[in-house]
């Protein structure tokens, strides 16, 4: 089963984490690069009552009335004399927007800050802000409180901005990307049903796996490894069934795409490698692609077919027709029938499965999809066995859970499953088969007969193009 510990989660989706993490880091380093620079300063003013002496009580009143005059500068009155200070098109608005005040606590003093994207127009408002309030107050405030403003500090020109500050803001974008990717790893975790290991297959049903199948390659060992995967499908058949080996064998998947096509073709190659004389059937009369796996010069449909015997025009004699491949014979679609599933559960369709096996060892049938009918189930009821195709790069839970149950409606023996371009397994193990017949072997005679005949259908078996439900293996 998928080990759901934290770090197999943070390094199973490593790559999520990764791109989440760039992509804000990148982002936020561009925008805060290309965001407008501010720059601040301040001038300070400093409020005392009248008097020679400074009390306590004086201080104290003092700091009291330098609160109270923070709100009274932040007045659109005092900006609005600003402005007009100013002039050159500038509004109360502008001014309110560019300054803040802050009664500095504990103290007598009284701050104006200023915010302007030119460091010496920054200075000047300050100053000038400063200057009119200090006459604002001379005049309006200082009969009634006894208080005056004066200016303790004038404004200074910023040499660097307030803002942005892109190293700061990409820091903590790093610290948020990263906090980002691992929730989104986590629940994608959470949220994924996908089948992608062989444990997980066997964790969660029944039937065994009876082969694991590597992503086919270009390379040489690539293409031994597959090759030798189907080898490994064809000797487990023997052990699935108990009493009498299964003759008669449906191939399907739970969806489209599993690459249940290139597993009959495989198959059938590597048990005709074995000495058996091997017939296929293109059980899918919607979507064919049997006939171009194993016959890929022969474009045009072979009749008569699968659907001409069901429906009662051509004989068993008829439909077999050879593929050109040692001990393979083929029996195609045919003309697509109204009633699929209605003529494969008929008497005809049981019938044939006999008479087929007096002329081979071992039927093939590629089933359609069990997602898209009952074609494969109505099948696996009258043939020996069933093999379920899973993609460990697509499948999920559902769909393979689906589709067992619906073989399991109809009482079909389900032999066991063949796990497409499994991710976990490496070539390198099949370094002893490419080994074969170097060294030593270049001194010994000719090969038998039979070893010649075994490799023409190994590189027939990797040269062939897949059907189209291959997965782009």
């Amino acid at each position: 089963m998928r080990d759901s510990s934290p770090l197999d989660v943070v390094w199973r989706r490593k790559r999520l984490i990764a791109i989440t993490f760039l992509a804000v880091v990148i982002t936020t380093a561009v925008v805060s690069k290309n965001l407008e620079e501010v720059y601040s300063t301040h001038s300070t003013l400093l409020v005392a009552q009248a008097g020679n002496d400074q009390s306590f009580d004086r201080v104290q009143a003092s700091q009291a009335f330098a609160r109270s005059f923070a709100d009274i500068i932040a007045s659109p009155n005092i900006a609005r004399r600003v402005a007009n200070r100013l002039g050159n098109g500038t509004t109360t608005a502008e001014v309110g927007d560019a300054t803040s005040f802050e009664a500095v606590a504990e103290t007598q003093l009284l701050r104006i800050d200023v915010q302007d994207p030119d460091p010496a127009r920054a200075k000047l408002v300050a100053d000038v802000y400063a200057e009119e309030f200090i006459a604002y107050a001379r005049g309006n405030l200082a009969e009634t409180t006894q208080a005056t403003v004066s200016l303790a500090d004038t404004a200074s020109v910023p040499a660097s901005p307030t803002r942005p500050k892109p190293t700061l803001y990409t820091l903590l974008a790093a610290i948020l990307g990263l906090a980002l990717g691992l929730a989104l790893a986590f629940l994608r975790d959470r949220l994924d049903h996908r089948l992608r290991t062989a444990d997980e297959v066997e964790a969660h049903f029944e039937p065994p796996v009876l082969a694991r199948v590597p992503t086919r390659g270009r390379s040489e060992k690539s293409g031994a490894a597959f090759v030798e995967a189907y080898r490994l499908l064809r000797t487990n058949l023997q052990f699935a069934t108990v009493g009498r080996p299964a003759r008669s064998i449906a191939v399907t998947s739970g969806e489209a795409g599993e690459g249940k096509t290139t597993a009959v073709t495989q198959l059938a190659i590597a048990s005709a490698e074995a000495g058996l004389d091997v017939i296929v059937i293109e059980a899918d009369f919607r979507r064919p692609a049997l006939q171009r796996a194993l016959m890929p010069d022969s474009p045009e449909p072979i009749r008569p077919g699968f659907s001409n015997y069901l429906v009662g025009t051509a004989s068993v004699e008829d439909v077999v027709h050879p593929t050109g491949l040692p001990n393979i014979s083929i029996v195609p679609s045919g003309p697509l029938p109204p009633t699929p599933s209605a003529l494969l559960d008929s008497e005809f369709a049981r019938r044939m499965g006999a008479e087929l096996l007096s002329l081979g060892d071992l039927m093939l049938f590629d089933c359609p999809p069990l997602s898209v009918g009952a074609n494969a189930s109505v099948m696996g009821s009258w043939l020996d066995g069933t093999l379920m195709v899973v993609d460990l790069h697509g499948s999920t839970q559902r769909s393979v859970r689906e589709g067992l149950r619906q073989l399991e409606a109809v009482e079909a023996q389900v032999l066991g499953m063949i796990l497409n371009r499994d991710p976990m397994l490496e070539t390198k193990s099949y370094d002893y088969y490419l080994s074969e017949g170097k060294g030593k072997g270049r001194t010994r005679g000719k090969r038998s007969q039979r070893k010649q005949h075994e490799r023409e259908l190994a590189k027939l078996a990797v040269s062939r193009p897949s059907g189209t439900d291959d997965p782009s293996s």
